[in-house]
């Protein structure tokens, strides 16, 4: 049997830590990881910027807290660029596809909280969400 947690935020800054507490509607999602869970097995991330600004970051997942064991967990997980819209032309599509690690096998603690945050970094594209969902398991 596995569970997940989904969480989201907005990253509007580089070199930024931001931890993603959120969930859509749901402002305060459990971090607690869930009795019986010893691993993380799977991690879907995803991110996306307005690009309202001219440059390229990459995004770092940052895995954390007391339900790590063996310490803090970075995964660079996407990449984004955009060009500065010039006046009268039209913007270009932003797209931010979804990474997926299908075995991540790290190892957590249950009842502990676990920490996740992300981060951009190289030169600032604007405004940006990511969301990731950590899938749980044994």
């Amino acid at each position: 049997m596995s569970r997940t947690i989904t969480v989201e935020g907005d990253i509007n800054a580089i070199d930024s830590r931001v931890l993603l507490t959120g969930q859509g509607s749901v402002t305060a999602p459990s971090l607690v990881v869930p009795a019986g869970m010893t691993k993380i097995n799977k991690i879907i991330a995803s991110g996306g910027a307005d690009g309202l600004a001219a440059g390229q970051v990459v995004f770092f997942l940052r895995l954390g807290g007391s339900a790590v064991l063996g310490g803090e967990q970075t995964i660079v997980f996407g990449g984004e660029g955009s060009i500065a819209v010039q006046a009268g032309s039209d913007a270009a599509p932003s797209l931010g596809s979804y990474f997926t690690i299908d075995d991540a096998d790290i190892d957590i603690r249950a009842s502990d909280s676990i920490s996740i945050a992300a981060e951009m970094a190289g030169v600032d594209v604007g405004d940006t969400t990511v969301g990731i969902t950590l899938v749980y398991g044994k």
